[in-house]
């Protein structure tokens, strides 16, 4: 039986698995909007926030086992594991997992302005709408032309 990884070692692979999948749901959104399907997306974003609460968690959990080893938080603390002779065989992982979380963090970046066009497009056709009804010709009580939809606002009386 294999000796039990070390804590950080454990949480870096754990977090790689997490962010890979991440990915592929960042990918699998990216496809809906690339091709429209916004309703699609509806049940893609109480996965995607599991898995954001997830990678938070790797994070703390990442930053508590570095100070339990007495080294500090962030990279200069990872470095100074993967410096040392327990933490130098995952140096590879280290490196996959900032790989996976630029990749992250550029989907999300690519979505987010997929999302701000889809937005753009939709404020665009409404306000287009809402042009076309103010030009709308109807009639008074006086059997008199008026422009738009007349004084009073909708839903009131």
């Amino acid at each position: 039986m294999p000796a039990p990884l070390p804590p950080l070692a454990q949480t870096l692979e754990d977090e790689i698995g997490r962010l890979e999948a991440f990915i592929a749901l960042l990918q699998r959104e990216q496809s809906l909007l690339e091709k429209g399907e916004t309703e699609a997306l509806l049940p893609l974003i109480e996965q995607k926030n599991a898995l954001a609460g997830a990678l938070a968690g790797f994070d703390r959990s990442r930053e508590h086992a570095l100070a339990r080893l007495g080294l500090p938080a962030g990279r200069a603390g990872m470095e100074a594991w993967l410096a040392s002779q327990e933490g130098a065989p995952y140096q590879a992982q280290w490196e996959r997992l900032l790989e996976l979380a630029q990749r992250a963090r550029d989907l999300n970046e690519t979505n987010g302005r997929l999302i701000q066009l889809h937005l753009s497009h939709h404020q665009q056709a409404l306000a287009a709408l809402m042009n076309a009804a103010n030009q709308i010709t109807t009639y008074g009580p006086d059997g008199q032309q008026q422009g738009g939809l007349g004084g009073r606002i909708l839903g009131k009386a």
